[in-house]
């Protein structure tokens, strides 16, 4: 396989999207999970690879990317893993480090939580990432984070490990210094931007941010 790509947009069927898909760049592949399809048809982008066991695919959307060329990787039904992680481990084997997931919220919220644990899963390993909704951006990440976002955007830091040590926050409403955060608290739960920079930094353990709108 080609390792060229340092990043990856993985796009599922979920229904919660923002208007536009997220950024992209030559260095991207884009990859769709089964019914994601329908939206990398309605952003115009041409997926790399449409894989999945074509169970939420229209049968629409599977004829206009067949006619296009692209590559199809088909699945049997009964499976060990989502086609949104299918999607995810197909861009590690690219050589993949840094992930957008779209499309991977909704209503199935057995599917929606399981993302996270892809995020989850993505931290460990020290790979970047980010995934989006129609109203907030969600990362996992160990060590730290930073970013540029609108003030006064709400910004929760939930802990994903059971405990995330040495949290030291700022750009935030209210600043947190060498904190811990713990699993079952909601201690860091609904900050506020008061700089278009926040910068988290934790010692130890996984933590997740979500910016809403």
């Amino acid at each position: 396989m080609s390792h060229r790509y340092k990043h990856a947009l993985i796009i599922g069927s979920g229904e919660d999207v923002p208007s536009e898909h997220p950024p992209i760049t030559r260095e991207t592949v884009v990859i769709c999970a089964d019914g994601g399809g329908k939206h990398a048809q309605k952003w115009g982008l041409t997926p790399a690879i449409l894989l999945g066991d074509m169970d939420s695919i229209s049968p629409q959307v599977y004829e206009y990317w067949k006619e296009k060329g692209v590559r199809f990787l088909e699945y049997p039904v009964h499976k060990d893993k989502t086609d949104v992680e299918l999607g995810v481990d197909y861009a590690v084997e690219l050589g993949v480090s840094s992930f957008s997931l779209v499309g991977v919220w909704g209503d199935r919220i057995d599917h929606s939580l399981g993302n996270l644990e892809l995020l989850y899963s993505l931290a460990e390993r020290g790979m970047s990432n980010v995934m989006y909704t129609a109203s907030a951006a969600l990362a996992a990440f160990q060590g730290g984070f930073s970013t540029e976002i609108d003030v006064d955007t709400t910004v929760s830091l939930i802990p994903l490990t059971q405990k995330v040590e040495g949290v030291t926050t700022s750009g935030l409403q209210y600043p947190l210094h060498q904190a811990t955060l713990e699993k079952g608290s909601t201690l860091g739960i609904s900050n506020k931007s008061i700089e278009t920079g926040i910068d988290i930094q934790c010692s130890g353990g996984i933590l997740l941010i979500i910016m809403s709108k």
